[in-house]
């Protein structure tokens, strides 16, 4: 098994959740406040190495999970749609023993967590979001004309080429482009050479376009809402979702509120660590 990144005070498990098992890094106090962690693509659990330890410090309990295909998770044939994940990620806390707590998630881990706090929000205390749209996306307005920023997503999807993206220079030159620091790039990119990974990575995208979006545009998330305090912080210069993709998350949620972070991009996590970390600390010090 491929060594795992260095972050102080992680320590690793494998949980079995529902049918999948799942790599989870834990850090903190056992009897801390949960708080959760999910990343999105191309990342797992490492996305968070600063964050984990200054949550820790504060007296969390920290659990950031690799998402199902991801890491060191199981590989499966299938279940990389979303609902699938946040399924997983909900029975890995039943497993855990967690009733309660914070959930964060980047990218498809955002949505993800979104996902779970419509299914259990008796669950979530408070949900942070970064770089990600919200889960009621429609078609028109102005947001066709930024529709080129999401061309990569059916060549990341596609048969053969989606997977051989995953493994070769070019994805992951542009990744490093996009904010990813060259340890992550590296980190990431080798994950991705483990057999099976590329096209597990490859069917986040083939299932969200196939089966996801029609469902989602037919108002699958119609009438949900979001009631636990929600909190966004988003990179203005995201290459790959444009701010216009949150237009209307008020009208889904009781208390949303976005912070703009201008001169960053999608990667928010690693362009700006420190950012991320003082803002989560100032979510999680809100009431609820």
């Amino acid at each position: 098994m491929r060594a795992y990144p260095p972050c102080d005070g992680v320590e690793h498990s494998f949980v079995l959740a529902g049918d999948v098992r799942l790599h989870v890094a834990t850090a903190g106090p056992a009897d801390g406040p949960v708080v959760v962690l999910l990343h999105g693509w191309p990342e797992h659990w490492w996305l968070w190495h600063d964050v984990i330890p200054a949550l820790a410090a504060d007296g969390r309990r920290v659990i950031a999970p690799d998402l199902r295909g991801f890491g060191w998770s199981e590989i499966t044939a299938d279940g990389y749609d979303k609902e699938q994940f946040a399924s997983d990620v909900l029975a890995l806390l039943d497993a855990l023993g967690v009733e309660t707590f914070d959930l964060v998630g980047h990218d498809w881990g955002g949505w993800t967590a979104q996902l779970i706090a419509l299914r259990a929000p008796e669950r979530v205390r408070r949900l942070a979001l970064l770089n990600i749209s919200h889960v009621w996306l429609t078609v028109g307005g102005g947001r066709a004309r930024h529709a080129h920023k999401l061309a990569y997503q059916p060549l990341v999807g596609a048969p053969v080429i989606g997977p051989l993206a995953h493994r070769t220079g070019l994805l992951w030159t542009i990744m490093g482009r996009a904010g990813i620091t060259a340890e992550g790039v590296a980190e990431y990119r080798a994950a991705f050479r483990a057999p099976g990974r590329a096209l597990a990575g490859s069917k986040v995208y083939r299932t969200f376009l196939r089966r996801e979006v029609p469902a989602i545009l037919r108002g699958r998330y119609a009438g949900q809402r979001l009631r636990m305090p929600t909190r966004m912080l988003f990179g203005t210069d995201d290459i790959a979702i444009h701010p216009s993709l949150l237009d209307g998350f008020e009208d889904h949620a009781d208390d949303v509120r976005i912070t703009w972070v201008d001169d960053c991009g999608h990667f928010i996590v690693d362009e700006q660590p420190a950012r991320v970390v003082a803002w989560l600390r100032e979510v999680l010090a809100e009431p609820v």
